[in-house]
């Protein structure tokens, strides 16, 4: 099938502030060169705050609050239908070529084992099935799910009755509608609840375990899935409540999927902010796949408890050795939001947004551990990650977003990653985050836009970088203003430590950078707080403590450096003009007092910087 991209402006009301247009006060250019030959320096501008936030995200009421009608779990007045002793016909059902049609609406508790299949009729209305110990096993020449709900737009409600172990198998994978599937809702929504047990066993090829149509809830339930294509596929919605799912699959996890056939259909699907939509509430996911985790259209909102935890390994986890080109091509993102692709006559398209508050994918709580082969968490637009402890081990892209990647909170370990935190702009407020990257730990760039303000803002959070490629690196600004940020890294004379186009600004927080010498890149001359560099005539060796005193000898600030190092950057609330300071690298020991914004220690730095001579732009 081609594939080609396609950049449309659509208006998504995702967030009550809506702007669509890639706006340079965002961060802002700076016209002017502001790069000397010290590596730096200059003239550096700000950014401003995000106005994207958690709680100006609007939630369709049909997701987060659940009909009456759904969450009937119990089987009073239940009509009882035993798979192991059936009729050819009764008022309620017909049992013909090992298929059971049942034709009458109401409330149906199923018991026993059926080598066939289970439907229910489109023709009924409002019909909820109770497994209590069921088998069904579909036969090799039907080409049918397990259980179907025919077409309609009555409630369609599965209930695992408590204390119970139900299992649904296929054998072969092909349905009508030319893809395999254990449970499947033709054209209408399905609400599976109660508190048993259900396994799906696939055993056809290509075979997704649960696929629906329009809205998919489970509320409360425990599933098993084994899937050789997708573990759960819904073309419109997903909520999942107080869930806990554990899905094996060749394909996708869990997946949205709404593809346009029109162009009217694609108009519509890109205006409606809910079309593939996931939503995540104190549920607990184990997820292992060839392909994605979780992956939705427009938005995944995962709401957990701390003690939620979701568990994703796509396509056999991250690569021993992580490269630039180690995951290229390769399957496997963990959590994504992707766009709404439009086929016509054949010819696949994806639909972006250059609207910077669509497809949003939001993170407020729970346990993560991650091992993906691509990226980790990745948005097609923007992302927030406002609390939850996450681990995450990626062969791309730890934290990733098209426009604005936003930490507020949490716990943030990442142990691989080719590069860590990436977003056109990435602005960090609080949590605690520590990462290692082959190349760069925090990255602001994109290069599929054009005229955008890249930058990167640090306003709090404990932050640590152990990075090879540049520590912070932004095609744009950099702005640091609050928080704890140390840098353990580069040691290669091509990156540094810090790297910006458009400048350094130090308003506030604590900066220990810790890198190589050759492309050092001081703060810029119009920050508000000071700063000390430090470059050294040789390398100090990794592990040996780093010491900033006071003019008593008090220790300030103390750290044990991961790598060797040539090169510090020091930037405090404590350097105040006039005050006497002494900074001890390894065996050397040098005193200085504060008497500019930029203050240095050592010879004078080589060019460097993308503006100086021997520059080179950041990635």
């Amino acid at each position: 099938m081609k594939k080609i991209l396609l950049i449309c402006l659509m208006t998504l009301l995702l967030i009550s502030t809506s702007s669509c247009i890639n706006n340079p006060q965002d961060g802002g250019y700076n016209p002017n060169n502001p790069w000397d030959t010290m590596g730096g320096g200059g003239t550096g501008s700000g950014t401003t705050e995000s106005e994207i936030d958690v709680d100006k995200i609007k939630q369709p009421e049909d997701i987060t609050k659940i009909e009456e009608g759904k969450l009937q779990t119990n089987s009073d007045g239940a009509t009882i239908i035993d798979l192991s002793n059936l009729s050819e016909k009764t008022e309620v059902y017909t049992y013909q070529n090992d298929t059971v049609t049942i034709i009458k609406e109401g409330t149906y508790e199923v018991t026993g084992t059926l080598v066939g299949a289970l439907v229910i009729s489109g023709d009924i209305s409002d019909t909820r099935i109770i497994l209590n110990n069921v088998t069904i096993a579909t036969k090799t020449t039907q080409n049918v799910a397990a259980i179907t709900f025919a077409k309609n737009s009555s409630l369609r409600v599965l209930t695992i009755k408590e204390g119970t172990s139900n299992t649904l198998k296929d054998s072969t994978g092909d349905d009508a509608d030319g893809e395999g599937a254990i449970i499947t809702a033709k054209k209408s929504s399905l609400t599976i609840n109660g508190t048993g047990t259900l396994n799906l066993e696939s055993l056809g090829a290509d075979t997704t375990a649960i696929k629906v149509k329009k809205t998919l809830d489970i509320i409360g339930s425990t599933i098993n899935i084994v899937a050789t294509n997708n573990g759960i596929k819904v073309d419109e919605r997903i909520n999942l409540t107080d869930a806990t799912l554990v899905i094996t699959a060749e394909g996708d996890g869990i997946k949205t999927d709404m593809e346009a056939t029109s162009t009217e259909k694609a108009d519509e699907y890109t205006k409606d902010p809910y079309a593939g939509y996931i939503y995540i509430n104190n549920s607990n996911l184990d997820i292992v796949a060839k392909d994605d985790g979780i992956s939705a259209n427009s938005m995944i909102y995962i709401e957990n408890n701390d003690s939620n935890l979701i568990k994703i390994t796509t396509n056999n986890g991250a690569p021993n050795i992580v490269t630039e080109y180690s995951s290229d091509n390769a399957d496997g993102k963990a959590i994504k939001t992707d766009g709404i692709a439009s086929v016509i006559n054949d010819v696949e398209t994806d639909l972006l947004s250059q609207c910077e508050n669509n497809y949003m994918l939001v993170i407020t709580g729970g346990r993560f551990e991650i091992n993906s082969n691509d990226d980790a968490i990745t948005s097609k637009g923007n992302l927030i990650i406002s609390g939850g402890t996450f681990t995450i081990a990626s062969g791309d892209d730890a934290i990733h977003a098209e426009y604005l990647t936003k930490i507020t909170g949490g716990n943030i370990t990442i142990t691989k990653s080719y590069e860590g935190i990436e977003g056109a702009s990435v602005k960090i407020y609080g949590g605690t985050i520590n990462l290692v990257a082959t190349d760069d730990g925090i990255n602001a760039a994109n290069s599929d836009l054009r005229n955008w303000s890249y930058n990167i803002y640090i306003g709090g959070g404990n932050i640590t970088i152990n990075a090879q490629g540049d520590g912070v690196d932004s095609n744009g600004t950099i702005e640091i203003s609050g928080g704890t940020t140390i840098i353990y890294g580069p040691t290669g004379n091509d990156n540094g430590s810090l790297d910006s186009e458009y400048g350094v600004l130090i308003k506030g927080g604590i900066l220990l950078a810790f890198g190589s010498s050759g492309m050092v890149e001081t703060p810029a001359n119009n920050s508000t707080q000071a700063s000390i560099v430090v470059n050294l005539t040789s390398r100090v060796s990794a592990n040996t403590t780093f010491y900033l005193k006071d003019s008593s000898g008090n220790i300030l600030y103390q750290v044990t450096p991961l790598k060797a190092y040539q090169s510090v950057v020091i930037s405090t609330p404590e350097l105040v003009k006039g005050k006497n300071f002494t900074v001890v690298t390894g065996s050397t020991t040098n005193n200085i007092t504060i008497n500019a914004i930029l203050n240095k220690i050592g010879q004078t730095f080589g060019p460097g910087g993308p503006g100086g001579p021997g520059g080179t732009r950041p990635r």
